[in-house]
Order: structure tokens, then sequence, then C-alpha cells
């Protein structure tokens, strides 16, 4: 399935929504309680197609892409980028001082 990149207008919140139109992805997205639907922008995410179901290999793909992340250790909050070490289980993403 496509995958979108879909974010609030300052791009302050964003998230990957597996849909197959634009429209659809920003209706899936939790984006609409962030903000009206005109103020949402949902662009192709290609990197991440087909990863629906596999949440470490999404997130993997998002580091590369260029994302970052906070370390779901207890209470680490961490921001873990691709240059990081870090670890990942079950699409959670660790820092090396927490990983599992």
């Amino acid at each position: 399935m496509k995958a979108w990149h879909v974010q609030d207008k300052d791009g302050e919140y964003q998230q990957i929504v597996f849909a197959d139109k634009r429209s659809e992805a920003i209706s899936k997205s939790e984006a609409l309680g962030w903000d009206e639907y005109i103020n949402v922008r949902a662009r192709r995410a290609s990197f991440a197609d087909d990863l629906e179901k596999e949440p470490s290999k999404l997130v993997e793909a998002q580091l590369e892409d260029g994302w970052w992340f906070e370390c779901y250790g207890e209470q680490c909050f961490k921001e873990i980028t691709f240059e990081d070490e870090h670890c990942i289980v079950d699409g959670r993403i660790y820092c090396g001082k927490c990983s599992v």
C-alpha cells in the first residue's frame, strides 16, 4: 500500500499513513485532531511503501529518510537519529543506553 507523510501545516505533528489516495491518508490520520482538514498536508513517502505490517522496518526506513524519534526507554527521551546507536523492538526504538 502507498505510504503518505501526513503533517499539520507547521510540521509540528507528523506521521506515516498508509492509503491509496491522498485524501484517504488525511482522513485516516491523527491530523484531523491536530488541525482542520484544509491545514493538513500529505505527500507521498514512497520509501515506506508496503511497510504497513512491518513496524521495525518502517521505523528504520524513517530514520534513513531523516526522521528522528524519542527513545522508548523509561524517562530517557533522548532524540535518536539514523547515526545514533539504536535498537528497534516491535516498532519501538531505544537508544544504545536503553537497548533491550
